[in-house]
């Protein structure tokens, strides 16, 4: 039975996308969707139903916050083609290895080549990135440069797509061999990590990484077998989702059929400090370019450029109410609010720019509670999109215990319960 929303005059859908979609979804892990870790990851039963509902075979999907590469998943097994953007570089490369499929043979070939490579005295790669020691013990250190550089002595002699590959099982295995927790979400030093040392836990990446290489394997083998006379193309592109209509502009694309997202929560996860380790093992990029790229994710706390004396204003009351509440609390915390929604409606605006007249934008959010205040994300973020012209279909709501979280530094968990999906519809030009 719906909930009615009195101000928006319509009434929630109650979903339970993991049960009613059991058949279909067989886990959240399935083909490749298990390939690498990633915080806050979406559900695949989500971008699943709602593809499937919106869009016909051979149309073009869009998500511009696409994380690990989720809807891009589906969309590929839908026959779909689809667009990823993301600001983080690891993202892409998750979403690319995770929807590309490889000739099995050649893999197998160079999963053999690369621990092959491990068994000889492989030359030193060069790593540099602060406080090397401050993260990894000295043979950790050692293991994990024998692994990069046994890859890039195949640099050449492979595809593209399966140097990739291998990248991306290194990169998995890269948090579970430092002292950080990689049950925790931030990346910091953890007391129960050192305590393991100190009982004589040693961290094994080689064997790590090898084991990565062969269940990862079977993953991509089994969805290779899946898309064998799949054509449709997927697409990722590392950028910013205020600037979606020059990055597809850029790259010969003008509309597309349907957009499916699911924005950061609003100041709950900071992807740049939680794979900075990967990130800089990889050489995707330096520690100055995680910083740089830290400061223009949308819903950080970097406030440059803005005044911290004064409230800002938003065309949204419900917005501003949320804001002065906080203000009297903490005026760092409701300027960070005011300025993530200001930046979700650039995102609408580019999105209406690119999505096809008549065609529908599908939002996935959580609402968050700040300084003790809720901020009813859902809403807000409904009205801002109906500002830029889309028109609302539909809310939906579907409950959960998190979005793949793993638990805070104080082990509390859980603090996103219920997902909230808002459909839009982009009238007739």
């Amino acid at each position: 039975m719906g909930i009615s929303l009195s101000k928006m005059n319509i009434t929630v859908k109650e979903y339970n996308f993991k049960n009613n979609m059991k058949k279909v979804v067989p886990s959240m892990d399935y083909l490749t969707h298990g390939i690498h870790p990633y915080t806050a990851k979406l559900i695949p039963h989500i971008p699943r139903y709602f593809i499937e509902k919106y869009t016909d075979k051979g149309e073009t999907v869009l998500d511009p916050f696409c994380g690990s590469g989720t809807t891009l998943l589906e969309a590929r097994l839908l026959e779909r083609n689809a667009i990823g953007i993301d600001i983080n570089p690891l993202a892409r490369l998750i979403s690319k290895v995770k929807t590309t499929p490889i000739n099995a043979e050649k893999l197998d070939s160079a999963i053999q080549s690369v621990k092959a490579q491990l068994r000889k005295d492989a030359n030193a790669a060069i790593v540099e990135f602060p406080n090397i020691d401050y993260w990894f013990g000295e043979d950790v250190q050692n293991e994990l440069v024998r692994i990069k550089s046994s890859i890039e002595k195949l640099n050449g002699n492979i595809s593209c797509e399966i140097y990739r590959f291998l990248e991306l099982c290194f990169s998995s295995v890269i948090r579970k061999s430092s002292y950080a927790d990689p049950r925790i979400a931030k990346t910091y030093k953890s007391k129960r990590i050192i305590k393991k040392v100190e009982n004589g836990w040693v961290p094994k990446p080689i064997q790590y990484f090898e084991e990565a290489l062969d269940k990862n394997f079977e993953r991509l083998k089994a969805l290779s077998e899946i898309l064998s006379s799949n054509n449709n193309y997927i697409r990722v592109f590392q950028g910013d989702a205020r600037e979606i209509s020059f990055i597809l502009e850029q790259n010969g694309i003008r509309k597309v059929d349907f957009i499916i997202t699911s924005p950061p929560y609003i100041n709950a996860q900071d992807y740049f400090r939680s794979y900075k380790l990967e990130l800089w093992w990889l050489g995707l990029a330096s520690p100055a370019e995680v910083r740089y790229l830290r400061k223009q994710a949308i819903g950080t706390e970097n406030l440059a450029g803005i005044n911290r004396n004064s409230m800002l204003k938003s065309e949204v009351q419900l917005l501003n109410t949320i804001c002065n509440r906080i203000w009297e609390i903490n005026r760092t915390k409701s300027l960070v609010i005011h300025k993530y929604f200001k930046n979700m409606r650039l995102v609408f605006e580019e999105s209406y720019k690119v999505l096809k007249s008549g065609r529908h934008l599908c939002l996935i959010a959580g609402n968050n509670t700040i300084c003790g205040v809720q901020v009813p994300t859902y809403r807000i973020l409904a009205s801002m999109a109906e500002n830029c012209g889309f028109k609302l279909v539909e809310i939906g709501r579907d409950e959960i215990k998190n979005r793949s979280l793993p638990p805070d530094r104080n082990h509390s968990g859980g603090f996103i319960k219920e997902e909230w999906i808002i459909l839009f519809r982009k009238g007739e030009e």
